[in-house]
């Protein structure tokens, strides 16, 4: 799975945008808990994790279509720029070699 990964986009950019979503809406959701701004994440009731809830899935769902996109599109980006490079050094090897068994 690991390698799979990292060769196909499609896993890539969704699995990047799992864990960046889960980290940050895990640490800006305690953040806000912790906080407590005007009473609304807790008071002498307890926790109201109803607004918990909304809060952690108002982190997590934008930050994993921004990340998924974008981790995506940087893995296409730069799986053809190394399939370009990898060509280049591939042709001028290929030439240096046949110079060398020409002479």
């Amino acid at each position: 799975m690991k390698r799979a990964m990292f060769k196909k986009f499609w896993l890539f950019g969704p699995i990047m945008g799992i864990i960046f979503a889960s980290l940050a809406a895990a640490i800006f959701t305690v953040w806000d808990w912790l906080e407590n701004p005007g009473g609304i994440f807790r008071d002498a009731n307890g926790t109201n994790w109803n607004f918990v809830y909304d809060t952690a899935v108002s982190w997590f769902v934008p930050t994993f279509i921004d990340v998924a996109i974008i981790a995506t599109a940087g893995h296409i980006v730069l799986t053809g720029l190394l399939a370009i490079v990898r060509k280049r050094f591939s042709d001028k090897a290929d030439e240096s070699n046949t110079a060398q068994s020409d002479q």
